[in-house]
Protein backbone atom coordinates (compact mmCIF):
# COMPACT_ATOMS: atom_id res chain seq x y z
CA UNK A 1 0.00 0.00 0.00
CA UNK A 2 1.22 3.50 -0.74
CA UNK A 3 1.96 5.93 2.06
CA UNK A 4 -1.32 7.65 3.03
CA UNK A 5 0.70 10.59 4.36
CA UNK A 6 2.00 11.33 0.84
CA UNK A 7 -1.03 13.30 -0.39
CA UNK A 8 -3.83 15.02 1.49
CA UNK A 9 -6.60 13.33 -0.53
CA UNK A 10 -5.05 9.91 0.09
CA UNK A 11 -4.78 10.64 3.80
CA UNK A 12 -8.42 11.71 4.11
CA UNK A 13 -9.51 8.53 2.32
CA UNK A 14 -7.24 6.47 4.58
CA UNK A 15 -8.59 8.03 7.78
CA UNK A 16 -12.24 7.46 6.80
CA UNK A 17 -11.36 3.90 5.79
CA UNK A 18 -9.74 3.31 9.17
CA UNK A 19 -12.81 4.73 10.94
CA UNK A 20 -15.12 2.45 8.95
CA UNK A 21 -12.92 -0.56 9.68
CA UNK A 22 -12.83 0.31 13.39
CA UNK A 23 -16.61 0.37 13.48
CA UNK A 24 -16.83 -2.96 11.66
CA UNK A 25 -13.94 -5.06 13.05
CA UNK A 26 -14.03 -5.80 16.78
CA UNK A 27 -10.25 -6.18 17.23
CA UNK A 28 -9.23 -3.16 15.15
CA UNK A 29 -7.20 -0.50 17.04
CA UNK A 30 -9.82 2.08 16.07
CA UNK A 31 -12.70 0.06 17.59
CA UNK A 32 -12.34 1.32 21.16
CA UNK A 33 -11.71 5.05 21.20
CA UNK A 34 -11.55 7.87 23.73
CA UNK A 35 -14.57 10.18 23.82
CA UNK A 36 -14.00 13.54 25.50
CA UNK A 37 -16.85 15.79 26.59
CA UNK A 38 -17.23 18.90 28.72
CA UNK A 39 -18.74 18.03 32.10
CA UNK A 40 -19.89 20.35 34.86
CA UNK A 41 -16.41 20.17 36.44
CA UNK A 42 -14.45 20.39 33.17
CA UNK A 43 -13.15 17.87 30.64
CA UNK A 44 -14.17 14.22 30.96
CA UNK A 45 -12.81 11.34 28.87
CA UNK A 46 -13.79 7.69 28.63
CA UNK A 47 -13.38 4.72 26.29
CA UNK A 48 -16.32 3.89 24.02
CA UNK A 49 -16.88 1.53 21.11
CA UNK A 50 -16.97 3.09 17.65
CA UNK A 51 -20.16 1.71 16.06
CA UNK A 52 -20.43 3.50 12.70
CA UNK A 53 -18.52 5.84 10.41
CA UNK A 54 -20.08 7.40 7.31
CA UNK A 55 -17.77 9.47 5.15
CA UNK A 56 -20.56 10.71 2.87
CA UNK A 57 -22.57 11.99 5.83
CA UNK A 58 -19.44 13.09 7.71
CA UNK A 59 -20.54 11.30 10.87
CA UNK A 60 -19.36 8.76 13.42
CA UNK A 61 -21.52 6.95 15.94
CA UNK A 62 -21.17 5.51 19.42
CA UNK A 63 -23.83 4.03 21.69
CA UNK A 64 -24.58 4.67 25.34
CA UNK A 65 -26.95 4.13 28.20
CA UNK A 66 -29.26 7.15 28.34
CA UNK A 67 -28.46 7.67 32.05
CA UNK A 68 -24.68 8.18 31.76
CA UNK A 69 -22.64 11.27 32.60
CA UNK A 70 -21.54 11.57 28.96
CA UNK A 71 -25.17 11.86 27.82
CA UNK A 72 -25.85 14.52 30.47
CA UNK A 73 -22.70 16.39 29.40
CA UNK A 74 -23.64 16.26 25.72
CA UNK A 75 -27.18 17.42 26.53
CA UNK A 76 -25.66 20.57 28.03
CA UNK A 77 -22.88 21.06 25.47
CA UNK A 78 -22.79 19.01 22.23
CA UNK A 79 -19.10 19.66 21.58
CA UNK A 80 -16.92 16.56 21.87
CA UNK A 81 -13.76 14.92 20.59
CA UNK A 82 -12.78 11.37 19.72
CA UNK A 83 -9.17 10.27 20.06
CA UNK A 84 -8.02 7.18 18.16
CA UNK A 85 -4.58 5.54 18.37
CA UNK A 86 -3.00 2.69 16.40
CA UNK A 87 0.27 1.79 18.13
CA UNK A 88 1.49 -0.52 15.35
CA UNK A 89 0.98 2.13 12.66
CA UNK A 90 2.03 4.97 15.00
CA UNK A 91 -1.10 6.82 13.86
CA UNK A 92 -3.14 9.21 15.98
CA UNK A 93 -6.44 10.63 14.74
CA UNK A 94 -8.41 13.24 16.62
CA UNK A 95 -11.94 14.16 15.58
CA UNK A 96 -13.64 17.37 16.68
CA UNK A 97 -17.38 16.70 16.76
CA UNK A 98 -20.78 18.19 17.34
CA UNK A 99 -22.91 15.44 18.85
CA UNK A 100 -26.60 14.76 18.36
CA UNK A 101 -28.46 12.44 20.75
CA UNK A 102 -30.73 9.94 18.96
CA UNK A 103 -32.86 8.01 21.48
CA UNK A 104 -34.31 4.48 21.29
CA UNK A 105 -34.31 3.57 17.62
CA UNK A 106 -35.57 -0.01 17.07
CA UNK A 107 -33.66 -0.30 13.77
CA UNK A 108 -30.32 0.52 15.41
CA UNK A 109 -31.18 -1.56 18.48
CA UNK A 110 -31.65 -4.59 16.23
CA UNK A 111 -28.02 -4.27 15.07
CA UNK A 112 -26.66 -4.41 18.63
CA UNK A 113 -25.53 -7.94 19.56
CA UNK A 114 -27.52 -9.46 22.45
CA UNK A 115 -24.43 -9.56 24.69
CA UNK A 116 -23.83 -5.83 24.10
CA UNK A 117 -27.47 -4.96 24.81
CA UNK A 118 -26.78 -5.83 28.44
CA UNK A 119 -24.84 -2.56 28.67
CA UNK A 120 -28.07 -0.62 28.17
CA UNK A 121 -29.99 -1.80 31.18
CA UNK A 122 -27.85 -1.78 34.30
CA UNK A 123 -29.45 -1.23 37.68
CA UNK A 124 -28.62 0.95 39.40
CA UNK A 125 -27.81 3.57 36.75
CA UNK A 126 -24.22 3.96 35.53
CA UNK A 127 -22.22 6.03 38.02
CA UNK A 128 -24.53 5.36 40.98
CA UNK A 129 -22.97 4.12 44.22
CA UNK A 130 -23.33 0.41 45.03
CA UNK A 131 -22.41 -1.51 48.18
CA UNK A 132 -20.71 -4.26 46.16
CA UNK A 133 -20.04 -4.94 42.45
CA UNK A 134 -22.40 -7.93 42.64
CA UNK A 135 -25.29 -5.55 43.38
CA UNK A 136 -25.39 -4.47 39.72
CA UNK A 137 -27.89 -6.26 37.50
CA UNK A 138 -28.12 -6.04 33.72
CA UNK A 139 -31.33 -6.42 31.76
CA UNK A 140 -31.39 -5.03 28.19
CA UNK A 141 -33.85 -2.15 27.81
CA UNK A 142 -34.25 -0.29 24.53
CA UNK A 143 -35.59 2.73 26.45
CA UNK A 144 -32.13 3.17 27.98
CA UNK A 145 -30.30 2.89 24.64
CA UNK A 146 -29.16 6.07 22.93
CA UNK A 147 -27.06 6.74 19.85
CA UNK A 148 -24.49 9.51 20.03
CA UNK A 149 -24.08 10.70 16.44
CA UNK A 150 -21.09 12.95 15.88
CA UNK A 151 -20.89 15.37 12.98
CA UNK A 152 -17.16 15.52 12.19
CA UNK A 153 -16.04 19.16 12.11
CA UNK A 154 -12.26 18.64 12.09
CA UNK A 155 -9.97 15.67 11.50
CA UNK A 156 -6.42 15.97 12.87
CA UNK A 157 -4.15 13.10 11.78
CA UNK A 158 -0.57 12.60 12.99
CA UNK A 159 1.94 9.98 11.88
CA UNK A 160 4.75 9.26 14.32
CA UNK A 161 6.21 6.63 11.97
CA UNK A 162 7.67 9.30 9.68
CA UNK A 163 10.89 11.17 10.34
CA UNK A 164 10.08 13.96 10.70
CA UNK A 165 6.56 13.26 11.95
CA UNK A 166 3.73 14.32 9.63
CA UNK A 167 0.47 15.99 10.51
CA UNK A 168 -2.56 17.19 8.56
CA UNK A 169 -5.81 18.86 9.53
CA UNK A 170 -9.05 18.61 7.55
CA UNK A 171 -12.12 20.77 7.83
CA UNK A 172 -14.69 18.89 5.80
CA UNK A 173 -12.79 17.78 2.71
CA UNK A 174 -10.32 20.68 2.77
CA UNK A 175 -6.97 19.67 4.22
CA UNK A 176 -3.66 21.32 4.97
CA UNK A 177 -0.33 20.15 6.27
CA UNK A 178 0.70 21.56 9.62
CA UNK A 179 3.80 21.19 11.75
CA UNK A 180 3.52 18.26 14.12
Amino acid sequence: MSDPFGQLDDLLTHVWGRLARGARVSDDPFRFVTLATIGTDGPEARTVGLRAADRDAGTVEVHSDLRTAKVRALSRDPRAALLLWDAAAQLQVRLTLTMTLLPADPARWSTVPPSSRLNYGTDPAPGDTVDAPEDVTRTPEIERFIVLSGCVRVIDAVSLSHDPHRRAVFTGTVGRWIAP
